[in-house]
């Protein structure tokens, strides 16, 4: 506390934008020039020298063969790794895609070779983000359609790319990122979530854990597609 001004936070990301959903990077751009954070985007890390205190990273728009690298000194590292499949996943070529996960119909969820075969979560190649609320989104669909398949019938429900991040931004404000495939909003309250809130704060540290522990894992919770239609009076997906 009070040592802020004396602190460097340097955020790098291997991806070319500050968030998928551009009206949320828009909203986080104004929040990491609000609090003085320097932004380094297509920069890849590649090693780590815990004796020096050095992040090195690759430039990936760098025309140079082999790319160019740049070093930082730091003083606390936090870094995120790449995701993967399970090896079993990987080593079942027939099951998994090039990159290793589980290679499934985007929408039913239904594996594109074997269809008695359903994915869900991370370890597929739903091109949407990994997180929980996309779990929750996708189990509805999930369900519905292993019910067909056990029937016989054909796969009827699609999921639509429903995910969501809670972008805490501080310690009592957040952006509720909520969003679809094609990365255009998806929120569940008639507000405007791309703003900083103390609401969406204790939202994300006070009810979600208690929605998810007590509802979501128990197979109780389908995403939030029935309150959005509720509180949008109908007027939402």
């Amino acid at each position: 506390v009070g040592k802020r001004d004396k602190a460097k936070i340097i955020f790098n990301s291997s991806l070319g934008v500050l968030f998928g959903a551009p009206k949320y990077a828009d909203a986080l751009w104004g929040v990491v020039k609000d609090r003085d954070i320097t932004v380094n985007l297509k920069h890849e890390l590649v090693e780590v020298k815990p004796q020096s205190k050095e992040a090195v990273f690759c430039l990936l728009d760098s025309p140079a063969t082999p790319k160019e690298t740049v070093t930082y000194k730091y003083e606390m590292l936090h870094v995120t790794p790449p995701m993967a499949a399970p090896a079993v996943l990987k080593t079942g070529a027939s099951f998994a895609d090039a990159a290793g996960f589980l290679d499934v119909n985007p929408t039913t969820l239904q594996h594109k070779t074997y269809p008695n075969v359903f994915g869900i979560g991370d370890c597929t190649n739903v091109p949407t983000a990994k997180t929980a609320a996309a779990v929750a989104g996708e189990s509805g669909v999930l369900r519905k359609n292993l019910e067909n398949a056990m029937k016989g019938k054909k796969p009827e429900r699609e999921y639509d790319g429903y995910s969501s991040c809670p972008l805490v931004t501080g310690y009592n404000k957040c952006i509720l990122a909520e969003f679809d495939f094609k990365l255009n909003p998806l929120e569940t309250f008639p507000v405007d979530q791309g703003l900083e809130r103390r609401t969406m704060y204790h939202l994300k540290r006070d009810l979600m854990p208690l929605l998810y522990w007590t509802v979501f894992l128990r197979g109780y919770w389908e995403g939030p597609g029935l309150l959005r239609k509720a509180l949008h009076l109908g007027f939402s997906k």
